[in-house]
Order: C-alpha cells, then sequence, then structure tokens
C-alpha cells in the first residue's frame, strides 16, 4: 500500500496550468526527488498536498484513504510535515516557541523543559545545532532553515516533504543529513525532497519525478539514469558545467582588506574580524561557510552599507575610507545581494527603472535633471536582450518587476550591476532559487567578467558553485577567515572541516 497517491492532479491561475495531469507516488521506505525549473509546478503541487491550495480536479490518497486536506494543519495532523522554500516562522518568539506553537496535544500549562530538551536531543540527533532561546529574527537564514525542519521532525511525521533542505548545510553536515534521513526511510518514512543538486539526487533518492511547464515529462528509478538524462528532461538539454575560464589570474590586486573589523554590537548582526584578504584582477574568490558567519558582513562592509570597526579596505590602489555607498559604486564596486526583493529590486517599478536605481542621473539618461525616457527605454530593451531577461507578455520593458520570475529578477540585477566601469563584483548567492538553467547563465556571466580582469568575490552556500568557479577559495567561521586554498588544494573534505571551524591539525 503505498503511503501517498496524487492521480490526476490539475490546478490552473488565471486560466494557466501550474499543474496539468500530475500523477505522483510515494511508497513507504522511500526517498523521492521531485525535479523541476522555477514555474514548473513543483511547489503549487506540494501546496495542494499539504493544504495550502485546492486542486481543480484530481484526486489524493494518503495511506489508502482519499484525503482532502483543507489547511496545513489537516495536513500536519494526519502526517505530513513539509519545510517549505519560504519560511512560515514567527519572527519575535524563540525557536522554541516557534517549535511548538500550534502543536497538537499542548496542555494548558506547558511543561517547557520537557519540549526543551526534547528539541535540543532533535537538534543535536540530527547535525541541526540552533539555540533554542534565540529570537528568529536573530537568526540567519540558514539557521531558520534548520528551525523549520526541526518543526517537522518535533512533530513526528510520517511524509516529510523537503524544499532544498541542504543548502545552507557543510558537506560533513549534509553527509550526517542524508543519514538521518536513511535512517528515516528504514523505518519506514517517506520523504520528497526537492533540490536542483543533480549529485544529491544520485546520492540519495530512489525514485525522481520531473515536471515541466506544469506537466509530468518522466518518473524514472534513480538507479537506472544519470544527471545528463535528468537535466534533459527538466531543461529539454544537457547541463553545461565545462565553464570558460580563461587563462590565470593577473598578479596585480585589485583588493586589499587589512585588519578589517565591523560594529557587531548592532542588534542582529554578526561580527566579521580581522579580516585579511586579497583579491586579484582577473580573478573569482570563493568565499564559503556555513551561513551566519558573517557573510552578509563581510559583503556589506566593502560596500560601504555597514561601517567599519578597524582596518583598511583598499580597492585598486584607493583607499574606501569614508566613502559612501554610492561613490564605492563609482570607484567600481557592484553588489549583487543575497536578498535580492529587500535589497537590490523595487518590485512595484518596472524593468526601465530598475535597470536605472544606480545610473539614472547620468548621462544619456538624463540631463541637467531632464529625464530622457527614449534613452532608458533602449537600454532596457538592450539589456534584457543581453542577459535573456523575459517579461511574459506584451508588456516588455513597462512589465514590473514583481511578475517577473525569480531567476529573471535575478538576470535584472545582474544586467544592471555588471557594468564596464566595475572593477569589483561582489556576488552574494547569486544563483539561489535558481533553476539550473539561470542558474548555468549567471555562472557563466561572473565567468565572464573575471575572463575581462575584473575581481568577483563570490558568497555562496553552494559548495559545488564555489569549487567549479573559484580561483582561490578563503572560508569564514565565527567571523574570521579560518583558511585560504586555492583551487588545487581545495577538496570537499577540506573545505567542509573549515567550515564546522576544524582545521587539518585538529582533525588529525
Amino acid at each position: 500500500m503505498p503511503l501517498l497517491q496524487m492521480k490526476h492532479i490539475c490546478k490552473s491561475f488565471s486560466g494557466v496550468y501550474a499543474n496539468e495531469d500530475i500523477n505522483l507516488t510515494v511508497e513507504k521506505g522511500e526517498i523521492h526527488a521531485l525535479l523541476g525549473e522555477n514555474g514548473a509546478g513543483k511547489t503549487t503541487l506540494m501546496n495542494i498536498l499539504f493544504g495550502l491550495y485546492r486542486a481543480d480536479s484530481g484526486e489524493i490518497f494518503w495511506k489508502d484513504q482519499l484525503a482532502n486536506f483543507t489547511s496545513p494543519k489537516e495536513a500536519i495532523a494526519a502526517g505530513v510535515g513539509m519545510v517549505q522554500q519560504h519560511f512560515s516562522l514567527v519572527n519575535k518568539m524563540t525557536v522554541l516557541d516557534n517549535v511548538i506553537l500550534n502543536l497538537k496535544g499542548n496542555a494548558f500549562v506547558l511543561n517547557r523543559a520537557a519540549a526543551r530538551a526534547r528539541l535540543v536531543e532533535l537538534a543535536e540527533k540530527y547535525g541541526l545545532q540552533v539555540n533554542p532561546d534565540a529570537l528568529i529574527c536573530e537568526l540567519s537564514v540558514g539557521e531558520q532553515q534548520r528551525v523549520e525542519i526541526l518543526k517537522a521532525l518535533y512533530r513526528n511525521v510520517e511524509l516529510l516533504i523537503l524544499d532544498e533542505p541542504t543548502g545552507v548545510l557543510t558537506p560533513q553536515e549534509t553527509t550526517q543529513f542524508f543519514d538521518v534521513l536513511r535512517n528515516l526511510k528504514n523505518e519506514g518514512y517517506g520523504i520528497i525532497i526537492i533540490t536542483h543538486r543533480m549529485s544529491e539526487i544520485m546520492a540519495i533518492s530512489d525514485r525522481v519525478t520531473i515536471l515541466r511547464d506544469g506537466k509530468q515529462v518522466a518518473d524514472l528509478v534513480t538507479a537506472e539514469t544519470n544527471p545528463g538524462e535528468l537535466s534533459a528532461y527538466m531543461i529539454g538539454r544537457e547541463l553545461n558545467e565545462s565553464y570558460n575560464i580563461e587563462e590565470t589570474p593577473k598578479a596585480e590586486n585589485m583588493l586589499v582588506m587589512k585588519h578589517v573589523s565591523n560594529d557587531h554590537k548592532h542588534h542582529g548582526r554578526h561580527k566579521i574580524e580581522a579580516i585579511d584578504l586579497v583579491i586579484r584582477k582577473g580573478e573569482i574568490l570563493g568565499i564559503a561557510g556555513v551561513e551566519g558567519n558573517g557573510q552578509k558582513e563581510l559583503a556589506e562592509v566593502i560596500t560601504g552599507i555597514q561601517k567599519k570597526k578597524s582596518g583598511q579596505i583598499i580597492l585598486d590602489g584607493q583607499d574606501m575610507a569614508g566613502k559612501t555607498i554610492r561613490e564605492r559604486y563609482e570607484a567600481g564596486i557592484s553588489y549583487i545581494s543575497e536578498d535580492r526583493l529587500s535589497d537590490s529590486l523595487i518590485t512595484g517599478m518596472n524593468i526601465i527603472d530598475n535597470l536605472l536605481l544606480r545610473d539614472y542621473k547620468k548621462l544619456p539618461f538624463a540631463k541637467h535633471s531632464i529625464v530622457n525616457r527614449s534613452a532608458m527605454r533602449k537600454n532596457a530593451k538592450e539589456k534584457m536582450q543581453q542577459y535573456q531577461v523575459r517579461a511574459s507578455g506584451k508588456s516588455g520593458v513597462d512589465t514590473q518587476v514583481r511578475l517577473l520570475s525569480g531567476g529573471n529578477q535575478q538576470k535584472l540585477i545582474i544586467a544592471r550591476e555588471l557594468t564596464d566601469s566595475a572593477k569589483l563584483i561582489i556576488a552574494s548567492q547569486p544563483t539561489r532559487g535558481l533553476d539550473i538553467g539561470a542558474t548555468e547563465f549567471v555562472r557563466q556571466q561572473l565567468i565572464n567578467q573575471r575572463n575581462a580582469g575584473k575581481a568577483v568575490m563570490l558568497i555562496s552556500a553552494d559548495l559545488e558553485e564555489i569549487m567549479a568557479l573559484s580561483d582561490r577559495i578563503a572560508v569564514l567561521f565565527g567571523g574570521k577567515i579560518v583558511g585560504v586554498l586555492s583551487r588545487e588544494e581545495a577538496t570537499v573534505q577540506k573545505i567542509g572541516l573549515l567550515m564546522g571551524g576544524i582545521s587539518e591539525e585538529e582533525e588529525k
């Protein structure tokens, strides 16, 4: 008897199918991978299962009984747990309170000590350490994801749905987490894992269902397929993982950081402490580390968003001391933020205006405060074509950014930030949430900048990405650089140990 059967599921929005005749079966003791590009219908399908959406047609059988979950509460009570890509946590409450919130069986007077002890036990068992007494608003994105996973595990679910669960884990933590999933599988639990990492799909899943444009295009046994076939089903062609990386980096330094620290006393900030870094012209320096170890602070201190407490930042021989964000941008520092919606885009504005958030005062777009809209439109059309930004419908450059997919929003930011005058590009999580086609495109754009003699700081939680693109890799732990490795020296084991704060000598 299958644990879950979804039969002929259809769901449309404004007449456009998000899911069209989808069938999905998950057995007890099975890890089932769900693949597809952004907009393929994966999240919609899982939201239907979890009671967030109602299917227009089709049936769901849960443990051989017809099920019609009308809310997540009903789904959880039945034994379906879901860790969504966009978290559902209460920012002003603690980790413990979030985990036990709305828990079935809570007494009027809750035994908080027992609940806390069980949470700590789960966290230690699964390698998902987080402070039970910390407020959610004080946690990094990675730490918040751990809380969501713990919430599901705390409820003793029978089917666990995980959306990109390893994106914030070290390789060692990922290995440990997969061991946990295999243990759950051996105990009869069903697991649906949504991930874009082919290596993880091949390593952990038993079967793979692939969606494209809302339709089910394949249902494969993992042991009988390969990454090339998976990508061909997903995007219609094999993935190109062979990037055009040209000559070795030049000898001249583009960025020099000398003993830089931030003022981390400010609420919610992580510290960076005594950072010494050099990025050469024509080089990609990867910054690896578990999220929440100072990556965002490092980027923001360089760009001027945060003030440094001490140290020196020198760009192409010019001291950045006292320079504003705009002055640093005009000196050659471009920034692709990890949070495109909060930091990089104004979603209620159109493509034209978002492309000019940096340069709206400059020629040829403005002269003596008089705006040249035709020059702005021409710029937007050229950028959209060059960076393959696609807007649905007939609006084109007038499309509001909120209507673009995540991949097209990211391409828009890159089109704006990768200017001819850019000398240093700080790219923080540039491919997060993107499908594999958009990821491939974004990575090649960064390599093109490197090949043109510019410096790139690549901050990424994706270790495969760091290792594929970087000339050298620096590892952040606790706000400090704990090691810098060349491309030849770097291995998953070495980087993973440093990400966990363990040097090679300590491991030995």
